[in-house]
């Protein structure tokens, strides 16, 4: 058998391939903008997600079944969690006077707490919006605790403050995204 077939394809979100169109003409605006390095780091994460929307997980019986059943539209919110961050390292925009760096952290524990809700509900049972909330907060927790203590190995973490704040918009984040994405399944 194929490893990618038509009918693969035909599972696969339209949203998430315009994410990536998306994506790839940051890395050529990038580009043009002479941030070299940012526009090869895009294209690397491009190659990255690739690995994430192409395989046709579906009939791949050695996943766990929760991964199978995801939803495919959610393979635009690492795409879309890209899109929003990668700016401010090719341009430089989490640093100075703005609300950047707060947006990214809301968002994207946002569009992570859905990808945990679709995974949750992969089993069919059904969860009211405060369950999926109270299930989304230790999640939030532990991705904006991850995410925290990989920027301090790289040497990139901010001030208490900002640290903090990024955490709670983080887990604030995941836990409505939770939330919301129940209201869709």
């Amino acid at each position: 058998m194929a490893l990618l077939t038509r009918d693969d394809l035909r599972h696969h979100s339209p949203f998430a391939w315009i994410s990536l169109a998306a994506l790839a003409g940051v890395a050529l605006t990038l580009w043009m903008l002479d941030k070299r390095s940012a526009a090869l780091g895009t294209a690397a994460g491009i190659l990255g997600l690739l690995g994430v929307i192409l395989p046709p997980r579906e009939r791949m019986s050695h996943l766990p079944m929760r991964l199978r059943r995801l939803p495919r539209g959610l393979d635009a919110a690492p795409v879309l969690a890209t899109i929003l961050s990668t700016p401010g390292y090719g341009l430089n925009w989490f640093h100075g006077a703005n609300p950047y760096d707060e947006v990214v952290h809301l968002v994207s524990g946002l569009l992570a707490g859905a990808v945990f809700a679709g995974l949750v509900l992969a089993d069919g049972v059904p969860r009211t919006r405060r369950r999926m909330a109270w299930l989304g907060l230790p999640f939030g927790l532990a991705l904006a605790l991850g995410w925290e203590a990989f920027e301090a190995v790289l040497g990139i973490i901010g001030n208490t403050r900002d640290t903090v704040s990024d955490i709670i918009l983080t887990a604030a984040g995941a836990v409505g995204g939770a939330a919301l994405w129940r209201g869709r399944g």
